[in-house]
Parts: C-alpha cells; sequence; structure tokens
C-alpha cells in the first residue's frame, strides 16, 4: 500500500493505524492524523491529485474531513477519556495526538487477556466518556473497539470522531440526526465493543443492515443479528445496550457499570 501526503510526496514514515478518512503516521513522540490519500484507492495510480475537470476531488474531500474533525476536538476540549490533542488551533490539516504505546484496543485484545478489573475499569472509563461527549453534544456514530487506545500506564482513550456528528448545544440527545444516527445508536455500538472485550469475539452492531441503496437512514439491528448473552459476564448490561430505550443516557449505562462486580 502506498499513501501521500497532501503535496504528493510518498508517505514514510511508520503508519500507526488506518482508518476510513485518516492515516495515523508516528512523528517523533507524537502521533499525527493525516488525510488518507492511497494510491490506487482514494487518488490514481499515477498520484495524480488534481482532478479532471467535474471530477470528485477526493483531495479536498478529505481536507475538509480533517478540518471538521478537528471542530469536533476542539468542541470537547480536555474531555477526559478523549485523547489528548494538541495545536488544534493551528490551520494545518492535521491532528497532533499524544502517543499510545499500547496500540489499539482490538489489537491488544488479539494478544493479551486481561484480567476483569482491568476490563471493567476500562469500560466504566469508556462509558464515563461517552456520557461526557454527549452532554457536550457530539454524536460518535463510529464506536468500535479499534477506536480507543490504551496507552503504557493501561488508561484507555477514544481517538477517533471521523465520523462523528456535533450538535447545536440546545439539541435533545434523545433524537436522530438526519442519518438516524443518535445517542442510542452510541449506546448500541458501546454494547457491541463490549461483547469484544469480555468474550474477545468481533460483533457489530449493524445499523445499515436493513439498507436497500446507499444513504437510507440508519436503523436499529434486529436482535437475532446480535449474539446470544446468556450467562455472559455483564451480559445483562451488554443486552440493555442492545434493546432500545433500556438506557435512557450514557449516564444510565455508567450508572450500571459502576454497580456491577
Amino acid at each position: 500500500m502506498t499513501f501521500l501526503h497532501l503535496d504528493g510526496t510518498l508517505v514514510s514514515e511508520d503508519i500507526l493505524g488506518m482508518g476510513g478518512s485518516g492515516l495515523v503516521i508516528r512523528e517523533g513522540t507524537f502521533a499525527v492524523k493525516i488525510p488518507r490519500l492511497w494510491r490506487g484507492v482514494d487518488v490514481p495510480d499515477n498520484g495524480r491529485l488534481t482532478p479532471e475537470a467535474e471530477a470528485f476531488d477526493m483531495r479536498q474531500f478529505r481536507i475538509d474531513q480533517m478540518k471538521r474533525e478537528k471542530s469536533i476536538l476542539q468542541r470537547l476540549g480536555d474531555c477526559e477519556g478523549v485523547v489528548p490533542c494538541f495545536d488544534l488551533e493551528s490551520s494545518g490539516v492535521s491532528i497532533r495526538m499524544r502517543h499510545m504505546e499500547n496500540g489499539d484496543l482490538r489489537d491488544y485484545l488479539r494478544s493479551q487477556k486481561p484480567n476483569r478489573q482491568i476490563r471493567l475499569r476500562w469500560l466504566r472509563s469508556m462509558a464515563h466518556t461517552l456520557s461526557d461527549i454527549h452532554r457536550r453534544r457530539v454524536i460518535v456514530a463510529d464506536l468500535r473497539s479499534d477506536n480507543f487506545l490504551i496507552d503504557k500506564g493501561m488508561s484507555i482513550y477514544l481517538a477517533d470522531l471521523g465520523e462523528s456528528c456535533m450538535m447545536p448545544l440546545d439539541w435533545d440527545m434523545k433524537d436522530s440526526n438526519a442519518d438516524g444516527e443518535s445517542a442510542a445508536t452510541d449506546i448500541g455500538q458501546f454494547g457491541a465493543v463490549m461483547f469484544e472485550v469480555i468474550t474477545g469475539q468481533r460483533c457489530k452492531f449493524d445499523l445499515m443492515q436493513d439498507w436497500k441503496s446507499s444513504g437510507d437512514r440508519f436503523s436499529w439491528p434486529r436482535r437475532d443479528s446480535l449474539p446470544s448473552v446468556d450467562g455472559l459476564w455483564l451480559g445483562h448490561i451488554i443486552e440493555a445496550c442492545w434493546t432500545q430505550g433500556t438506557f435512557s443516557s450514557a449516564d444510565d449505562l455508567a450508572t450500571a457499570l459502576e454497580q456491577a462486580c
């Protein structure tokens, strides 16, 4: 795979991760998210960054996505549990973050088996972070295990808000946005992350399973599309995440996890 910087030069830095719109590279003691320009996928094989007449300008699209994510991170400020970022007020089209030595949660769970105490501490922290994000009127919209990072002290942070939606500050978080995403769908996705943390197995809270065509509104997935949690540690909380309306907010989810053992 070959990736390009915005000026067309090859990305030669160590690549720490890749998402739908961004590429995370290592720069000294920092991790830096830059717009993803994947040659042969996002831009032509010849590396041409300027589109033909009337063609879609992927380079500008990626720039706009990065600016949007920076504005969301500015809204969140010092929200506890969101990866610390630097120079968000700068005009540069990148996001400079603290490097997390233990990588992302999904990869960590592939090679390590943390004890219940650590897993419960992570889940409580993640739920409180989600609650704080919702209080700032942001819908995460893409809550997955590989979007959480673990530092050397085993603390966990949400790191990717590229698909998130910043709502007006007077928005009722019980309402859905135009695409059908809401605080409730974030909680549903949290249940899938919980399932992976507890079992080590991936599952998907698929909001697009009933799509007839691209661009349809998201909808709550059918229960039979999700795995059974019978007899599973914290299974009743996962089930509540997947049952629409059981948790009225992420605060309720955080409270349930604080009471769990």
